[in-house]
């Protein structure tokens, strides 16, 4: 069976209307500046905030909009729904109900249990059907399963075995795997995960802008359009279509384009690794470096870069960007444990050096970093106090704040 897999980020803006639900929001701008208020409209072009103080804002302005959902936040350490993996790093907390060697049946409550959701089989990554009870063997999960070796299909069991062929196919109670020559029927409710065979996966950059959604049963959608029409989200995906989605279940929406340009989008012109003693670790973008997902206490990202100690990563600048802004800690797979110290330097010189952080440090801000007048950025993660051990350092919400388009 041959499959090609596209990472592809389907790009656009949120296009929508007037708010009738008169939602409770928090707009982050460039300047880092939140307005709080209510929803009166969103539109292509602009956003519209009334109450106290009311705002208007144009999109290229608009960093993040938060819904004021208290306690309804929500990431995969505490995620106990099965979930659908996209091959473009989406998720969507769904049940598979079958699939075949073209199409993964899902149910996903958003939608509504009555409407099953054809998903095709080139575009998904991984299904987790049941997970673990402890956080961190959820995130371990998760990180097993982004470095499975490539060559074959890989069933992971609710006991720790785990067997390698090729998918046939799954239905309710069995799924079926070709073992050499023969077919292997496994019982599905033994089954963990499955993962699908990373060789058959094509990466493809993004390119210009997109939103991220964050709804609260711990699903990402990444959608090239979006129109709030009283309170249902009429979306656009490439993966799903044309859905409608209901807004009272959003928490979040990142912007990226135009003036918001993820790091993870560049590409670096050096990366150096000098590892403790001889394991060697890579760049990881919008993962952390077990290629699990960016967490900092308890807190997802949808953005960013995974290092390990020791590693110095260098970035051309175009002359377009203004400033660099970021997050960093220890990522929670760390499980506390952990120390590094973050740096940034500017055409070789050093402008900022963290303090040493550990595992359980809370995450710290980058002061904002002026990029004008500049050639490189390279970002550092260095030694602590304990060697290498577990120095999971995350770079997240790395982004590169560039000049207004003419």
């Amino acid at each position: 069976m041959q499959r090609t897999i596209g990472l592809a980020v389907w790009l656009g803006f949120i296009a929508v209307g007037v708010c009738d639900s008169a939602e409770m929001v928090s707009v982050t701008d460039l300047a880092g500046v939140v307005s709080t208020g209510r929803l009166q409209s969103w539109s292509l072009d602009r956003l519209q905030l009334t109450g106290e103080s009311p705002r208007d804002f144009a999109r290229a302005e608009i960093r993040s909009v938060h819904f004021d959902r208290p306690g309804k936040r929500l990431t995969r350490t505490m995620q106990t729904t099965p979930t659908i993996w996209l091959s473009n790093g989406d998720q969507i907390s769904a049940r598979a109900i079958s699939a075949d060697e073209n199409f993964v049946t899902a149910s996903w409550s958003l939608l509504g249990e009555g409407e099953p959701t054809p998903i095709p089989l080139e575009k998904v990554v991984a299904i987790v059907f049941e997970w673990p009870l402890d956080p961190q063997e959820r995130l371990r999960l998760i990180a097993d399963l982004e470095t499975i070796p490539k060559g074959n299909d890989v069933v992971l069991l609710t006991n720790g075995d785990r067997f390698s062929g090729e998918f046939e196919r799954f239905e309710a109670a069995h799924l079926q795997l070709k073992v050499g020559p023969n077919s292997l029927k496994l019982d599905r409710s033994r089954v963990r995960a499955l993962r699908f065979n990373p060789e058959l996966t094509t990466l493809v950059r993004p390119q210009d802008r997109r939103s991220c959604l964050t709804f609260d049963d711990g699903s990402h959608l990444t959608v090239s359009a979006c129109e709030l029409v009283d309170e249902t989200l009429q979306v656009q995906s490439g993966y799903l279509g044309k859905r409608s989605l209901p807004v009272h279940h959003l928490l979040a929406c990142h912007l990226f384009g135009e003036r918001v340009i993820p790091l993870a989008d560049r590409e670096p012109t050096k990366v150096e690794f000098t590892p403790y003693l001889s394991v060697q670790w890579p760049l990881v973008r919008n993962a952390n470096v077990r290629r699990g997902p960016l967490t900092l206490r308890g807190i997802e990202f949808v953005t960013g870069l995974g290092m390990h100690s020791r590693m110095a990563v260098t970035y051309p600048l175009k002359g377009s960007e203004q400033e660099f802004r970021a997050t960093v800690g220890i990522d929670d797979l760390a499980g506390g444990g952990g120390s590094v110290r973050f740096g940034v330097d500017l055409d070789g010189e050093r402008v900022w050096t963290s303090a040493e952080l550990k595992g359980d440090t809370a995450a710290v801000k980058v002061p904002v970093i002026k990029l004008q007048g500049h050639q490189q950025l390279t970002l550092v993660v260095d030694y602590g106090e304990f060697a290498d051990v577990l120095d999971y350092a995350d770079w997240c919400d790395a982004v590169l704040i560039v000049d207004p388009v003419p």
